[in-house]
């Protein structure tokens, strides 16, 4: 799984999830309440579903090591 590198808006670090892949996405918004989702105005434009930088790396984190350890018992 490669990880996403933040944006820097206001700030702070985001991500969009329309960044990461179907797969990716569908996990991480079933990980998360729907609050957590933020739209963000930056030099005119919105950006829409995005996740503060912190949460998703925690996320990432603790996903990618679930998925070593079932990589693990698949032998």
């Amino acid at each position: 799984m490669t990880k996403l590198i933040p944006i820097f808006i206001n700030g702070r670090k985001w991500i969009q999830l329309s960044q990461l892949s179907k797969e990716q996405s569908l996990k991480l918004k079933s990980w998360l309440p729907i609050s957590c989702l933020k739209k963000i105005m930056f030099q005119g434009s919105e950006f829409t579903d995005c996740l503060d930088f912190e949460t998703y790396e925690y996320w990432f984190r603790t996903h990618q090591v679930s998925e070593q350890k079932q990589a693990l018992l698949d032998f």
